[in-house]
């Protein structure tokens, strides 16, 4: 094995091939089954899945444990407001946008495409309350993939008298 294995009721992931994991949301009531009431999303690399549970507490603490997970095999990903990007997976994203409809308290956003073989999964929408707060978040993400990369911010000099 490559890494740890995280387990969810009947289902265990690879925490290395976990690409996304979001918060924990409320199921909306007509969506509820075997009185699960919260659950989060995973994105691996095969594709999206929901890790279901009976209340908001164990929901939680399923995610708490996976979020160690994964800072310690991953501690330089993307994290905000409970969701975790491991930015090796990022294929593209795209520019802030301001939703026709705010969701909640999000106004504005922008997507992010991973590299899952599930191409209904592939799309993330990481959304905030502002357009400033969102500028901001694009910006922390371009760092976090150079520096995952290894992207200097700054050119390398030109090295002199190189023989071609």
């Amino acid at each position: 094995m490559r890494s740890a294995i995280f387990t969810s009721g009947n289902q265990a992931y690879q925490v290395s091939n976990i690409m996304y994991a979001g918060p924990v949301h409320a199921i909306p009531e007509d969506r509820r089954r075997n009185d699960c009431t919260h659950s989060f999303k995973i994105v691996t690399t095969q594709g999206a899945a929901f890790s279901y549970y009976k209340n908001e507490e164990s929901a939680r603490k399923s995610r708490n444990m996976l979020g160690a997970m994964l800072d310690s095999l991953k501690p330089n990903a993307y994290k905000h407001g409970g969701e975790f990007i491991d930015p090796l997976h990022i294929v593209s994203f795209g520019s802030v946008v301001q939703f026709k409809k705010a969701q909640g308290e999000y106004t504005h956003g922008f997507a992010i495409i991973v590299d899952t073989v599930q191409e209904k999964s592939q799309e993330l929408w990481l959304r905030y309350k502002s357009d400033d707060h969102t500028q901001k978040a694009r910006k922390a993400l371009w760092a976090v993939i150079h520096t995952a990369l290894g992207i200097s911010k700054t050119p390398e000099p030109e090295a002199q008298n190189m023989p071609f």
